[in-house]
């Protein structure tokens, strides 16, 4: 059975907020986009043809955008978005509209998107293109008046691009949050460059196109050079994040990676928590190999890293679908798994990838015996954040190590590093160096004393 894409489906507990909002702005759009749309039909035989060719241009761009590789892919990059702004800027709002609109149905049918997410789509576009509209409107009156380029034409470009932006992105942004409940600004902070970069750079190149139009419409597909660098702009940009946050060795995420996952998952789970939901707890799992290092002494660091690679693809398929495994360096890997109910779930993941080491590995025809020490720290038990619960699974694992054992959850007198006993240390060491006490008073000379302590007489 074909597996259903999550970005078409909405939580079962969001359906009502978030299809209400989908509502309204698709009412909104219809609201703002009938009257440009119902007087556009009187007008398609005087559009010239720099028009269609920038409408069969945003159709067909559109037929492939690009969208940024990871684990959590960011917003496609639709090129549409330059067209369409730039028939707004040369002949209004119904045209820009409708050339949207079946641009978006046609990205949509290419990407599978389900039909209210093509809709939702459809209709926030409109809502951008109304704002950026009005925005033009309050201004000295047609962009580019007589084919020449005004100052006042500049500011009035520049202020509708930018509220054409703030109302695009506001509008996905507050159905993210209402999709998925996630906090606001950490949603909206998180896609925050990438979208300035992608759709800023192809709203600021339609004022460009709108000039080659009036000039002439052959010059119109010369936009197509600009358009590929952005493309490849940011697929490059994309492509160095996401290099950025995985392991070379074994392609596994990396610690940057796994604090981004933390810290995403620790608001996640205090919402639920705060809703009073049973699966509210989340655990970092550690895990140090052993023998590890007799493997690198012995056979050469080039067996290890085998050893390694083979590891990781052990520990990947015991892990559960909405885990997230990671590798921290040398032989250590950390999972973050989520929406626990207990320290039980956590310990029968932990035995799980227990069991995926247990088996030799062979390289070269040796069987390489090595297993792996567990440490678990549980949210928000044993901490609220990724340097508290990351340190409290290494006392964890450690605390395993030493008493022989492969798995181990967090409890405080097993650290032996806690800042009472930091601070503690601090102390005894000042008065060792302080010397001892009341020296002064030791050297000079007493008198004897009797058996009750009073002093008597030389």
């Amino acid at each position: 059975m074909e597996a259903v894409d999550p970005r078409n489906s909405v939580p079962p507990g969001r359906v009502t907020p978030f299809f209400g909002f989908v509502a309204a702005v698709a009412a909104l759009a219809v609201l703002l986009s009938v009257g440009p749309l119902a007087a556009l039909a009187g007008r398609l035989a005087e559009l010239p043809a720099a028009f269609w060719t920038m409408a069969a241009l945003a159709v067909v761009c559109d037929a492939r955008p690009f969208v940024p590789p990871g684990r959590r892919q960011s917003s496609a990059v639709f090129p549409s978005t330059c067209f369409t702004f730039a028939i707004l800027l040369g002949w209004g709002l119904g045209p820009a509209v409708a050339v949207q609109t079946v641009a978006v149905v046609v990205s949509g049918w290419r990407m599978g998107h389900a039909a209210w997410r093509s809709g939702f789509n459809a209709a926030q576009y409109a809502c951008a293109l109304a704002a950026a509209s009005a925005v033009t409107a309050l201004g000295p009156g047609s962009i580019f008046a007589g084919g020449r380029l005004r100052a006042v034409d500049v500011l009035a470009v520049g202020a509708a691009t930018a509220v054409w932006f703030a109302v695009n992105y506001g509008l996905v942004s507050t159905a993210i949050r209402l999709r998925f409940s996630d906090r606001w600004w950490p949603g909206v902070r998180s896609g925050l460059g990438y979208e300035l970069i992608s759709t800023g750079s192809l709203l600021l190149l339609a004022p460009v196109l709108v000039a080659a139009a009036r000039a002439s419409a052959a010059l119109i597909p010369l936009v197509l050079v600009p358009l590929f660098a952005v493309y490849r702009m940011a697929r490059l940009a994309a492509e160095q994040e996401h290099l950025g946050a995985l392991d070379p060795l074994t392609g596994l995420p990396n610690r940057k990676a796994l604090l981004a996952e933390v810290a995403e998952q620790v608001h996640l789970h205090a919402e639920r928590s705060a809703r009073n939901e049973p699966d509210a707890q989340l655990a970092l799992l550690l895990i140090d190999l052993d023998r590890f290092k007799n493997v690198n002494d012995a056979l050469g660091h080039a067996v290890g890293d085998r050893l390694l690679i083979e590891v990781s693809a052990r520990l990947a398929g015991a892990v559960g679908e909405r885990d997230l495994l990671a590798r921290l360096g040398g032989d250590e890997f950390a999972i973050v798994s989520t929406g626990l109910t207990g320290v039980d779930a956590a310990r029968a993941t932990a035995e799980r990838l227990v069991a995926a080491l247990a088996e030799p590995v062979p390289l070269d025809g040796l069987p390489l015996d090595v297993g792996g020490s567990i440490g678990i720290a549980m949210y928000p038990e044993h901490g609220e954040d990724f340097a508290t619960l990351m340190r409290h699974a290494d006392v964890a694992m450690y605390d395993a190590k030493h008493r022989n054992d492969t798995i181990a959850v967090y409890a405080a007198e097993s650290d032996h590093n806690s800042a009472e006993r930091l601070g503690l240390l601090a102390d005894l060491r000042r008065v060792l160096e302080a010397g001892p006490v009341g020296s002064a008073e030791r050297d000079a000379p007493v008198g004897a004393r009797g058996g009750d302590g009073a002093a008597l007489p030389a």
